[in-house]
């Protein structure tokens, strides 16, 4: 008997083959809509996440009502209940000074936190490894004619304070226009001590990035929290609104492969239902008919969810790398999630025709009537 029922299973593939092949590539194509959205969910998240780090900031501290901020307030971003949050942070006094007889904005900061803070700065020369050396925007540069290892005197009313210029940087910014000195420097030149202008800070935006701006808000008294997200959060809505998409779209197609299924199975029913009323004759269980059906079905939802997985692989490769510019890591759910889904639908699909086959009742089906 149970070779039999193998060879009517294989038998029954292979005379409706055509149909088959539609059933298994309807479900692969649904099946690969939701494998996809399932990868781009993991992957891109992180890459995003990844990618707004190297961005540096993503909060900018500034003065609510007076001119300034005060330096003492930057414990609060050493408290314990923020500060595993953060990457770290740029405190910043921006004023404007004479150099070569030009008007030039001067920042003053920390040269080596800022360093941790913006790797994507391009600077030609070197980073400042002294408070005497001070690094030159590009345009800046080429305003004032300074070029690596010139000496440059900064003046501010009766003040005036030398340094040696170490890099010129490119960051495609408003960085671009200023002169970028070490803090201290900056707050004896212009007779502003214990005094800022801003606050950069980089909080990890996978750790709660809402919940850092509340507590800043709440805690720092006389500071406004903007946030520097717009660009990260118009990705993530364009990859929510994707996976949406594709989710929607790939329930649809499954629905229709179901269809497709059901369709399969009951012409199958109904072509073999003589092989069955004699299998049910010569003693075959009613669950032996069903199995038949159900296999069937698993073979086709199977195939289908196999299949499935593999080009859903490749669909999130391709819009990795079209919509973010980003390769798309594989995730290890990826196969149990299309082949769960193959087979889900094709065995919810063909529910009925297995019941309504394991039912059939041989006397009448061998009369003829």
């Amino acid at each position: 008997m149970r070779e039999m029922k193998r060879r009517i299973l294989f038998g029954s593939l292979r005379r409706c083959k055509s149909r088959a092949v539609v059933s298994v590539l309807a479900i692969a194509l649904g099946a690969s809509l939701i494998v996809a959205a399932v990868n781009l969910r993991g992957s891109i998240r992180g890459k995003l996440a990844e990618e707004l780090r190297n961005y540096g900031a993503n909060l900018l501290l500034v003065p609510e009502t007076g001119p300034f901020l005060r330096e003492t307030d930057l414990l609060i971003l050493e408290d314990k209940r923020v500060k595993d949050r953060l990457i770290g942070y740029v405190p910043f006094l921006h004023r404007v000074a004479s150099i070569r007889g030009k008007d030039t904005v001067i920042a003053g900061t920390g040269l080596v936190a800022i360093k941790k803070l913006s790797p994507w700065w391009q600077v030609d020369g070197r980073w400042p490894q002294g408070k005497s050396e001070a690094l030159a925007g590009f345009n800046a540069a080429s305003k004032l004619g300074l070029r690596v290892g010139d000496s440059v005197t900064v003046s501010q009313a009766k003040s005036r304070l030398t340094f040696s210029i170490a890099g010129i940087v490119r960051t495609g910014g408003a960085e671009e226009h200023q002169l970028f000195v070490d803090l201290e420097k900056l707050q004896l030149l212009t007779g502003l001590p214990g005094l800022l202008s801003s606050v950069l800070v980089s909080s990890r935006a996978e750790n709660g990035l809402d919940q850092t701006v509340a507590f800043l808000q709440r805690e720092w008294r006389g500071a406004e929290v903007r946030t520097l997200l717009q660009v990260a959060r118009a990705e993530e809505a364009v990859l929510s609104r994707l996976q949406l998409f594709l989710t929607l779209i790939g329930l649809l197609v499954l629905f229709a492969s179901g269809l497709s299924v059901f369709a399969t199975m009951a012409t199958a029913a109904l072509e073999r239902k003589v092989e069955m009323a004699l299998m049910r004759a010569l003693g075959a269980e009613k669950k032996e008919i069903a199995w038949i059906f159900a296999s069937e079905a698993a073979a086709i939802g199977g195939i289908g969810g196999l299949l499935g997985s593999v080009l859903g692989l490749i669909f999130a490769q391709v819009i990795g790398l079209s919509v973010f510019r980003a390769l798309v890591l594989p995730s290890a759910m990826s196969l149990p999630t299309g082949i769960a889904i193959g087979l889900g639908i094709a065995l919810l699909a063909s529910l009925s025709v297995v019941r309504k086959s394991a039912t059939i009742a041989p006397a009448v089906i061998l009369k003829g009537e």
